[in-house]
Protein backbone atom coordinates (compact mmCIF):
# COMPACT_ATOMS: atom_id res chain seq x y z
CA UNK A 1 0.00 0.00 0.00
CA UNK A 2 1.29 3.47 -0.86
CA UNK A 3 2.64 5.65 1.96
CA UNK A 4 0.13 8.42 1.31
CA UNK A 5 -2.64 5.82 1.28
CA UNK A 6 -1.56 4.61 4.72
CA UNK A 7 -1.65 8.19 5.96
CA UNK A 8 -5.10 8.71 4.50
CA UNK A 9 -6.38 5.48 6.11
CA UNK A 10 -4.98 6.58 9.48
CA UNK A 11 -6.53 10.01 9.03
CA UNK A 12 -9.96 8.58 8.23
CA UNK A 13 -9.77 6.23 11.22
CA UNK A 14 -9.04 9.17 13.51
CA UNK A 15 -11.77 11.24 11.87
CA UNK A 16 -14.29 8.43 12.37
CA UNK A 17 -13.41 8.23 16.06
CA UNK A 18 -13.87 11.99 16.47
CA UNK A 19 -17.19 11.88 14.63
CA UNK A 20 -18.46 9.00 16.77
CA UNK A 21 -17.66 10.92 19.95
CA UNK A 22 -19.22 14.08 18.54
CA UNK A 23 -22.44 12.19 17.77
CA UNK A 24 -22.96 11.68 21.53
CA UNK A 25 -22.71 15.39 22.30
CA UNK A 26 -25.98 17.33 22.76
CA UNK A 27 -26.80 19.71 19.87
CA UNK A 28 -23.17 20.50 18.92
CA UNK A 29 -22.27 23.77 17.24
CA UNK A 30 -19.62 21.78 15.34
CA UNK A 31 -20.48 18.60 13.41
CA UNK A 32 -18.31 16.15 11.47
CA UNK A 33 -18.93 14.08 8.35
CA UNK A 34 -16.98 12.20 5.74
CA UNK A 35 -16.42 9.03 3.79
CA UNK A 36 -13.82 6.64 2.40
CA UNK A 37 -13.94 4.69 -0.87
CA UNK A 38 -11.73 1.67 -1.59
CA UNK A 39 -11.79 0.56 -5.23
CA UNK A 40 -10.42 -2.46 -7.04
CA UNK A 41 -10.46 -2.28 -10.83
CA UNK A 42 -9.28 -3.96 -14.04
CA UNK A 43 -9.04 -1.96 -17.27
CA UNK A 44 -8.54 -3.73 -20.62
CA UNK A 45 -7.86 -1.59 -23.70
CA UNK A 46 -7.97 -3.30 -27.08
CA UNK A 47 -4.50 -4.43 -28.13
CA UNK A 48 -3.01 -3.84 -24.68
CA UNK A 49 -2.48 -5.78 -21.48
CA UNK A 50 -4.96 -5.48 -18.64
CA UNK A 51 -4.14 -2.96 -15.92
CA UNK A 52 -5.34 -3.67 -12.39
CA UNK A 53 -5.42 -1.54 -9.26
CA UNK A 54 -6.60 -1.80 -5.65
CA UNK A 55 -6.36 1.24 -3.41
CA UNK A 56 -8.07 3.87 -1.32
CA UNK A 57 -9.30 6.08 -4.16
CA UNK A 58 -11.12 8.81 -2.25
CA UNK A 59 -11.46 9.97 1.34
CA UNK A 60 -13.04 13.09 2.79
CA UNK A 61 -13.36 14.53 6.28
CA UNK A 62 -15.55 17.60 6.72
CA UNK A 63 -16.22 19.99 9.61
CA UNK A 64 -19.30 22.20 9.74
CA UNK A 65 -19.49 25.01 12.30
CA UNK A 66 -22.50 27.09 13.27
CA UNK A 67 -20.96 30.53 13.85
CA UNK A 68 -24.25 32.38 14.41
CA UNK A 69 -27.96 31.81 13.88
CA UNK A 70 -27.56 32.76 10.19
CA UNK A 71 -23.84 32.14 9.57
CA UNK A 72 -22.13 28.77 9.05
CA UNK A 73 -18.71 27.62 7.91
CA UNK A 74 -17.59 24.39 6.30
CA UNK A 75 -14.12 22.99 5.60
CA UNK A 76 -12.96 19.59 4.37
CA UNK A 77 -9.78 17.63 3.74
CA UNK A 78 -9.84 15.38 0.67
CA UNK A 79 -7.65 12.55 -0.61
CA UNK A 80 -8.07 11.61 -4.29
CA UNK A 81 -5.92 8.48 -4.37
CA UNK A 82 -2.72 10.42 -5.00
CA UNK A 83 -2.78 13.74 -3.16
CA UNK A 84 -4.38 15.11 -0.01
CA UNK A 85 -5.28 18.76 0.39
CA UNK A 86 -7.82 21.25 1.71
CA UNK A 87 -10.94 21.04 -0.44
CA UNK A 88 -13.99 22.97 0.79
CA UNK A 89 -13.31 26.14 2.80
CA UNK A 90 -16.19 28.59 2.81
CA UNK A 91 -18.55 30.69 4.94
CA UNK A 92 -22.28 31.00 4.17
CA UNK A 93 -24.56 33.84 5.26
CA UNK A 94 -28.29 33.11 5.25
CA UNK A 95 -29.98 36.43 4.49
CA UNK A 96 -33.47 34.95 4.84
CA UNK A 97 -36.34 34.57 2.34
CA UNK A 98 -34.34 31.96 0.39
CA UNK A 99 -31.23 34.09 -0.21
CA UNK A 100 -27.74 32.88 0.75
CA UNK A 101 -24.28 34.34 0.10
CA UNK A 102 -21.19 32.12 0.16
CA UNK A 103 -17.52 33.10 0.03
CA UNK A 104 -14.42 30.88 -0.11
CA UNK A 105 -13.35 27.72 -1.91
CA UNK A 106 -16.39 25.75 -3.14
CA UNK A 107 -17.57 23.24 -5.74
CA UNK A 108 -18.76 24.25 -9.20
CA UNK A 109 -22.49 24.26 -9.94
CA UNK A 110 -21.97 22.35 -13.18
CA UNK A 111 -22.54 18.66 -13.91
CA UNK A 112 -25.33 16.14 -13.34
CA UNK A 113 -23.07 13.55 -11.71
CA UNK A 114 -21.81 14.18 -8.19
CA UNK A 115 -18.23 14.99 -7.18
CA UNK A 116 -18.26 12.79 -4.06
CA UNK A 117 -18.18 9.02 -4.56
CA UNK A 118 -20.87 8.39 -1.90
CA UNK A 119 -23.34 10.50 -3.92
CA UNK A 120 -22.76 8.62 -7.18
CA UNK A 121 -24.94 5.79 -8.51
CA UNK A 122 -21.99 4.06 -10.17
CA UNK A 123 -18.17 4.05 -9.93
CA UNK A 124 -16.92 5.74 -13.10
CA UNK A 125 -18.05 9.03 -14.64
CA UNK A 126 -20.12 9.05 -17.79
CA UNK A 127 -17.68 11.10 -19.85
CA UNK A 128 -13.93 11.42 -19.97
CA UNK A 129 -11.61 14.31 -20.69
CA UNK A 130 -11.82 14.52 -24.48
CA UNK A 131 -13.26 18.01 -24.15
CA UNK A 132 -10.52 18.99 -21.74
CA UNK A 133 -12.72 18.38 -18.72
CA UNK A 134 -15.78 20.58 -19.40
CA UNK A 135 -17.17 20.14 -15.88
CA UNK A 136 -14.92 22.00 -13.41
CA UNK A 137 -14.38 21.06 -9.78
CA UNK A 138 -13.37 23.61 -7.10
CA UNK A 139 -12.55 27.30 -7.37
CA UNK A 140 -12.44 30.35 -5.07
CA UNK A 141 -14.78 33.33 -5.08
CA UNK A 142 -18.26 34.49 -4.09
CA UNK A 143 -21.63 33.02 -5.01
CA UNK A 144 -25.23 34.07 -4.43
CA UNK A 145 -28.14 31.62 -4.43
CA UNK A 146 -31.86 32.32 -4.23
CA UNK A 147 -34.77 29.86 -3.89
CA UNK A 148 -38.43 30.85 -4.16
CA UNK A 149 -40.93 28.00 -4.22
CA UNK A 150 -40.23 25.79 -7.24
CA UNK A 151 -37.64 28.18 -8.69
CA UNK A 152 -33.94 28.44 -7.90
CA UNK A 153 -31.17 30.61 -9.34
CA UNK A 154 -27.53 31.19 -8.53
CA UNK A 155 -24.40 32.91 -9.80
CA UNK A 156 -20.72 32.68 -8.86
CA UNK A 157 -17.78 34.99 -9.57
CA UNK A 158 -14.54 33.03 -9.14
CA UNK A 159 -10.78 33.24 -9.68
CA UNK A 160 -10.95 30.75 -12.55
CA UNK A 161 -13.29 28.12 -13.89
CA UNK A 162 -10.56 25.49 -14.23
CA UNK A 163 -7.66 25.31 -11.80
CA UNK A 164 -4.34 23.45 -11.82
CA UNK A 165 -5.92 20.64 -9.72
CA UNK A 166 -9.38 19.49 -8.64
CA UNK A 167 -8.84 21.25 -5.33
CA UNK A 168 -8.84 24.93 -6.30
CA UNK A 169 -8.73 27.60 -9.00
CA UNK A 170 -5.64 29.35 -10.31
CA UNK A 171 -5.65 32.14 -7.72
CA UNK A 172 -5.51 34.82 -10.42
CA UNK A 173 -8.34 37.34 -10.04
CA UNK A 174 -7.31 39.49 -13.02
CA UNK A 175 -9.17 37.06 -15.32
CA UNK A 176 -12.26 35.96 -13.47
CA UNK A 177 -14.67 33.17 -14.29
CA UNK A 178 -18.45 33.28 -14.09
CA UNK A 179 -21.00 30.52 -13.46
CA UNK A 180 -24.79 30.75 -13.28
CA UNK A 181 -27.80 28.42 -13.21
CA UNK A 182 -31.57 28.23 -13.05
CA UNK A 183 -33.54 25.23 -11.78
CA UNK A 184 -37.26 24.45 -11.88
CA UNK A 185 -39.14 21.86 -9.77
CA UNK A 186 -42.71 22.80 -10.62
CA UNK A 187 -43.46 19.59 -12.54
CA UNK A 188 -44.35 16.62 -10.32
CA UNK A 189 -41.33 14.36 -9.56
CA UNK A 190 -39.17 16.36 -12.00
CA UNK A 191 -36.20 18.70 -11.75
CA UNK A 192 -34.93 20.74 -14.70
CA UNK A 193 -31.51 22.38 -14.38
CA UNK A 194 -29.90 24.79 -16.86
CA UNK A 195 -26.49 26.32 -16.28
CA UNK A 196 -23.63 28.00 -18.04
CA UNK A 197 -20.13 29.29 -17.45
CA UNK A 198 -17.68 31.70 -19.03
CA UNK A 199 -14.01 30.85 -18.68
CA UNK A 200 -12.17 34.16 -19.06
CA UNK A 201 -8.78 32.44 -18.98
CA UNK A 202 -9.34 31.12 -22.51
CA UNK A 203 -12.60 32.76 -23.58
CA UNK A 204 -14.55 29.52 -23.68
CA UNK A 205 -18.15 28.95 -22.60
CA UNK A 206 -19.96 25.79 -21.47
CA UNK A 207 -23.74 25.20 -21.43
CA UNK A 208 -25.25 22.39 -19.40
CA UNK A 209 -28.84 21.08 -19.34
CA UNK A 210 -29.96 18.14 -17.23
CA UNK A 211 -33.32 16.70 -16.20
CA UNK A 212 -34.18 14.13 -13.54
CA UNK A 213 -37.53 12.37 -13.21
CA UNK A 214 -38.82 9.92 -10.59
CA UNK A 215 -40.82 7.30 -12.46
CA UNK A 216 -41.93 5.79 -9.15
CA UNK A 217 -40.72 5.41 -5.57
CA UNK A 218 -38.14 2.88 -6.81
CA UNK A 219 -37.29 3.99 -10.36
CA UNK A 220 -35.73 7.20 -11.67
CA UNK A 221 -34.13 8.47 -14.86
CA UNK A 222 -31.72 11.29 -15.65
CA UNK A 223 -30.48 12.90 -18.84
CA UNK A 224 -27.80 15.51 -19.52
CA UNK A 225 -26.55 17.39 -22.59
CA UNK A 226 -23.47 19.58 -22.25
CA UNK A 227 -21.83 21.74 -24.92
CA UNK A 228 -18.34 23.20 -24.72
CA UNK A 229 -18.00 26.13 -27.12
CA UNK A 230 -15.75 25.41 -30.15
CA UNK A 231 -14.86 21.98 -28.73
CA UNK A 232 -17.85 19.65 -28.90
CA UNK A 233 -20.53 18.09 -26.72
CA UNK A 234 -21.24 15.17 -24.43
CA UNK A 235 -24.39 13.55 -23.06
CA UNK A 236 -25.73 10.82 -20.80
CA UNK A 237 -28.88 8.82 -20.10
CA UNK A 238 -29.15 6.99 -16.78
CA UNK A 239 -31.79 4.73 -15.25
CA UNK A 240 -31.72 3.61 -11.60
CA UNK A 241 -33.97 0.96 -10.08
CA UNK A 242 -34.19 0.08 -6.39
CA UNK A 243 -35.02 -3.62 -6.26
CA UNK A 244 -35.53 -3.49 -2.50
CA UNK A 245 -34.28 -1.43 0.46
CA UNK A 246 -30.73 -2.73 0.00
CA UNK A 247 -30.22 -3.56 -3.70
CA UNK A 248 -30.24 -1.08 -6.57
CA UNK A 249 -29.01 -1.14 -10.18
CA UNK A 250 -28.00 1.71 -12.47
CA UNK A 251 -27.77 1.40 -16.26
CA UNK A 252 -26.19 4.26 -18.17
CA UNK A 253 -25.49 5.18 -21.79
CA UNK A 254 -23.19 8.12 -22.47
CA UNK A 255 -21.16 9.63 -25.27
CA UNK A 256 -19.00 12.47 -26.43
CA UNK A 257 -17.96 14.10 -29.68
CA UNK A 258 -15.02 16.47 -29.79
CA UNK A 259 -13.60 18.60 -32.58
CA UNK A 260 -10.32 18.95 -30.68
CA UNK A 261 -7.48 16.77 -31.95
CA UNK A 262 -5.82 14.47 -29.45
CA UNK A 263 -3.05 11.88 -29.46
CA UNK A 264 -5.29 9.30 -31.10
CA UNK A 265 -6.92 11.33 -33.86
CA UNK A 266 -5.87 14.52 -35.63
CA UNK A 267 -9.49 15.12 -36.63
CA UNK A 268 -10.95 14.97 -33.14
CA UNK A 269 -12.42 12.14 -31.13
CA UNK A 270 -15.66 10.56 -30.00
CA UNK A 271 -16.84 7.67 -27.87
CA UNK A 272 -19.91 5.73 -26.78
CA UNK A 273 -19.94 4.20 -23.29
CA UNK A 274 -22.22 1.49 -21.83
CA UNK A 275 -22.34 1.09 -18.03
CA UNK A 276 -24.06 -1.33 -15.65
CA UNK A 277 -23.60 -0.85 -11.90
CA UNK A 278 -25.36 -2.77 -9.08
CA UNK A 279 -25.09 -1.68 -5.42
CA UNK A 280 -25.79 -3.41 -2.11
CA UNK A 281 -26.29 -1.33 1.05
CA UNK A 282 -25.34 -3.44 4.06
CA UNK A 283 -26.24 -0.49 6.31
CA UNK A 284 -26.93 3.22 5.78
CA UNK A 285 -23.19 3.74 6.46
CA UNK A 286 -21.65 0.94 4.38
CA UNK A 287 -22.30 0.09 0.72
CA UNK A 288 -20.57 -2.16 -1.82
CA UNK A 289 -20.89 -1.27 -5.50
CA UNK A 290 -19.74 -3.02 -8.68
CA UNK A 291 -19.45 -1.83 -12.28
CA UNK A 292 -18.73 -3.07 -15.76
CA UNK A 293 -18.35 -0.49 -18.54
CA UNK A 294 -17.56 -0.86 -22.21
CA UNK A 295 -16.34 2.13 -24.21
CA UNK A 296 -16.21 2.25 -28.01
CA UNK A 297 -13.79 5.02 -28.98
CA UNK A 298 -15.10 5.48 -32.50
CA UNK A 299 -12.35 3.79 -34.47
CA UNK A 300 -9.48 5.85 -33.02
CA UNK A 301 -6.15 4.30 -32.12
CA UNK A 302 -7.43 3.63 -28.60
CA UNK A 303 -10.11 1.30 -30.00
CA UNK A 304 -12.35 -0.09 -27.28
CA UNK A 305 -11.93 -0.33 -23.52
CA UNK A 306 -13.57 -2.51 -20.87
CA UNK A 307 -13.60 -1.51 -17.21
CA UNK A 308 -14.44 -3.84 -14.30
CA UNK A 309 -14.55 -2.52 -10.74
CA UNK A 310 -15.81 -3.14 -7.23
CA UNK A 311 -15.93 -0.44 -4.59
CA UNK A 312 -16.63 -0.33 -0.87
CA UNK A 313 -18.00 2.92 0.56
CA UNK A 314 -17.97 3.88 4.22
CA UNK A 315 -19.51 7.15 5.42
CA UNK A 316 -20.02 8.81 8.76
Amino acid sequence: MKTNTKLAVAFLAAASSIAAQAADAPAPAVTFSGYAAVTGSITKDSGAKSVSDLDLTAAKFGVNAKLASNVSAYASLYYNGTDADLLDAYVTFDAGSGLTITAGNFLSYMGYEAFDAVNMSQISYANGGLLGGPVPAYHTGVKVDYTAGVHGIGAALVDSIYGPTLFNGDGDYTKKGLEAYYTYKGIKDTQIWLGGLQDNDNGGAVYDLWVSYALSKTDSIGAEYLVKESDGYNWLLAYTKAIDSKISVTARLSGESSDVADANSAAGAKFLKYTLSPSYAFTDKFTVRAEVSYTDNGGTATGSSTFYAIQSLFKF
